[in-house]
């Protein structure tokens, strides 16, 4: 990105100070969104979406596989970003892969919780066909097209999205006598069954700048932040996950308002999404 003067740097931080940011929007507003579905025709499920300047792609793709012997009665998330060198300059070499991999961690912490699937914000078991022989593996791709901040929320709603636009084939098993063989499953071409969303989140990020934090940070109210905190939330105001990046320290009662401001924020968000969403599947129709 291209370095700020000091007088921008100034303006940016005075601006969210008195709660007028440098494009028109108040500290707690999104800027425009915009969705599309199914745009992936070879996934399973697919979705564009734009957030200001930031633009990002989500899809799924739907396998079947074998439950871990820890968890047989799960099936697997993989949740994978890509960040187009062309989106920024920044992206070209190391800064692509650094950046990748931090979204992508990100994303699995918020989304899918602990290594054992507990608080998971996508129903893990759900995905199961077979308790402990067969189950659905859904690989997740993310890409960066264009950045101009909030990737990581960009790229949650993107991920929502997709899983909307999801259908998981409708699997008939043929189970043998003996419990040890591998059931035979037929796979229809024709019949899916829609993946749900209802549990599934937003990332509300609050971006710290000054003594204020902002939702929905552009690349240049970013490059001032102190740190910032991601709280996913679902429609039931349930906390999915949580996490946090800057140098900064926080104060524990900052933490617990930025999650509470998150919490309430979200809601409005939703139903932005929700409407979009809505209006995209009805352009597929």
């Amino acid at each position: 990105m291209v370095g700020l003067s000091e007088g921008e740097k100034h303006f940016i931080r005075g601006g969210i100070a008195q709660d007028i940011r440098t494009d028109g929007r108040r500290r707690l507003q999104f800027r425009a969104l915009s969705v599309e579905t199914g745009v992936i025709p070879q996934a399973n499920g697919s979705a564009r979406v734009r957030l200001g300047g930031t633009e990002v792609i989500a899809s799924v793709k739907a396998e079947l596989g074998k439950p871990s012997i820890l968890h047989p009665d799960k099936g697997k998330v993989n949740i994978f970003v890509d960040c187009s060198p062309t989106a920024e300059p920044m992206f070209e070499g190391r800064g692509s892969e650094e950046l990748s991999a931090e979204l992508s961690v990100s994303l699995q912490r918020c989304l899918l919780g602990g290594k054992s699937g507990a608080g998971a914000a996508i129903d893990l078991s759900s995905l199961i066909v077979v308790d402990g022989k067969v189950c659905w593996d859904l690989y997740i791709d993310g890409l960066v097209i264009s950045s101009d901040g909030n990737l990581l929320d960009a790229l949650a709603a993107a991920i929502k999205v997709a899983l909307s636009d999801t259908g998981i084939p409708k699997v008939n098993v043929s189970l043998s006598a003996a419990s040890d063989d591998e059931p035979e499953v037929d796979v229809s071409d024709e019949e899916f069954l829609q993946f749900d969303t209802s549990s599934v989140p937003v990332i509300i990020t609050l971006t710290k700048v000054g003594r204020q934090y902002i939702v929905d940070a552009t690349s240049e109210e970013e490059s001032q932040m102190s740190s910032a905190v991601s709280v996913s939330v679902n429609r039931h105001g349930n906390i999915c996950g949580l996490t946090k990046r800057g140098g900064a320290g926080l104060d524990p009662s900052v933490i617990f308002d930025m999650i509470s401001v998150a919490k309430h924020v979200s809601q409005q968000f939703i139903s932005l999404l929700d409407s979009e969403i809505a209006a995209a599947q009805a352009d597929d129709e």
